[in-house]
């Protein structure tokens, strides 16, 4: 298991890349007009106010530093080529330090200086005290990347709540159906569901459900609570009895805590395929799991600093990948960054769509104007659905702690769990 010294001392490096790189994007507000004024909302001529309750220290600040600096890499992109009807685009980040207090008090702030949009953490849990402080003003809230169902609910966060994480239930239903057509001789699976979050719930959930649906079995389940030292020794032991009843184990978590459960079932001699989730991937995976074999994991892309192979638009990857090394000096670590860069996209398309800056009509046109090319592949908002939808993603095969581009792959049909999700059902394809 990674030592708390170095995962901190990781945690304290992320925070002033971060810092340090919005400041180099050269798009930080020192502030925007009370209560939507020419430097934020409203149809001015200033600049428009974006603002950003996210973290750049604490245990979230892995996933939002890198989305982060996307975000802000995007927006230089944006306002070099002009900026959004005539009028540059500005942000102002403030540290919520991973705590949801502060996640909602600097949505409080950033709201009363005129932001015409809210980004917030990766997280559901972390980042919705923001989105239901921008709800009450009918400011769309944004999450770099979470990907909880619940974030793409209207009836939960509102209906100015969205995220760009693609879902929690899409990457446990993608991982269903792709064992379900690849490996047909993987009939049983045994399930390890983290708890500590509701993305690592939802994961699992969303698997089983979808794996059951497809003819799948499912042998066994366990529970544990991730984090950064988690032992799941407990639950190794009680997996080693249930080897002999199981073809492959699904593992719902997130880092770093998804990874040290992989190498801890390696370690304890469990040679069953692992598959698991988009959390639980990316350069860390290769520090904490070490030389793993016969893991598979499930994100947006193929990241050249971690995966090997062609990918899905792979040079559109490489070269986002090139440009952000080249902007911050640092290789991405995952392939969240994506759903930060493409953020930068779409709110560039919803304000021109709406031919306005009132917050109202951009959350309105993020729900109609249609599919969006991003990085990876296109996607759209709907009015039922707040998050990308017809997004791919990729089958990554772990072999000797490197990453291998396996099969590009989305989310076909979404099963109801009961948890209300508005997403659910057969996914469309986006298309452009």
């Amino acid at each position: 298991m990674e030592s708390k010294q170095t995962w901190s001392g990781r945690l304290r490096r992320t925070a002033r890349l971060a810092g340090a790189a919005a400041l180099a994007a050269g798009v930080v507000a020192c502030g925007g007009a009370e209560g939507g004024g020419e430097s934020g909302g409203g149809d001015g001529k200033g600049p428009i106010l974006i603002g950003i309750s996210a973290a750049k220290t604490g245990p979230l600040s892995p996933y939002d530093g890198q989305p982060g600096n996307a975000f802000l890499m995007r927006i230089d992109e944006i306002n070099k080529a002009g900026g959004v009807n005539g009028r540059k685009l500005e942000t102002k980040w403030l540290d919520t330090k991973s705590d949801k207090t502060l996640s909602a008090s600097n949505a409080t702030q950033l709201l009363n200086e005129g932001a015409v949009a809210i980004i917030t953490t990766c997280d559901f849990d972390f980042g919705s005290p923001a989105a239901f402080q921008a709800q009450a003003k009918n400011v769309p809230a944004i999450s770099f990347c979470a990907s909880s169902p619940k974030n793409a609910t209207p009836a939960i966060i509102g209906k100015y709540g969205f995220s760009m994480g693609t879902g929690s239930d899409t990457e446990g239903v993608a991982a269903a159906e792709w064992i379900a057509e690849e490996h047909p001789d993987w009939k049983r699976a045994y399930v390890l569901k983290d708890t500590s979050i509701e993305y690592a719930k939802a994961t699992a959930d969303y698997f089983s459900a979808r794996w059951e649906q497809l003819g799948g079995q499912i042998t066994g389940k366990d529970t544990f609570v991730g984090g950064e030292n988690v032992d799941i020794s407990a639950q190794v032991s009680r997996a080693k009895g249930k080897v002999g009843q199981a073809d492959f184990i699904y593992i719902g978590s997130w880092n770093p805590g998804g990874s040290t459960a992989v190498r801890q079932l390696r370690n304890a001699g469990i040679d069953l395929p692992l598959v698991g989730n988009q959390s639980s991937d990316g350069k860390l995976t290769q520090e904490v799991a070490g030389k793993v074999d016969g893991y598979y994991s499930t994100p947006l892309a193929c990241i050249p600093s971690y995966c090997e192979g062609e990918g899905q638009d792979q040079d559109a990857v490489t070269k986002f990948a090139n440009d952000f090394k080249a902007k911050y000096g640092e290789e991405l670590s995952s392939s969240y960054p994506i759903n930060g860069y493409d953020l930068g996209t779409v709110l560039k398309e919803a304000i021109e769509t709406a031919k306005s800056t009132e917050p109202a009509k951009i959350a309105t046109a993020m729900e109609t104007m249609g599919t969006v090319k991003g990085i990876n592949s296109t996607f759209q908002f709907t009015k039922e659905c707040h998050r990308p939808v017809g997004q791919n993603r990729i089958i990554l095969r772990w072999e000797n702690g490197q990453g291998q581009f396996e099969k590009q792959v989305a989310a076909k049909e979404i099963p109801n769990i009961g948890d209300s999700n508005p997403c659910a059902g057969k996914q469309a394809v986006a298309s452009k």
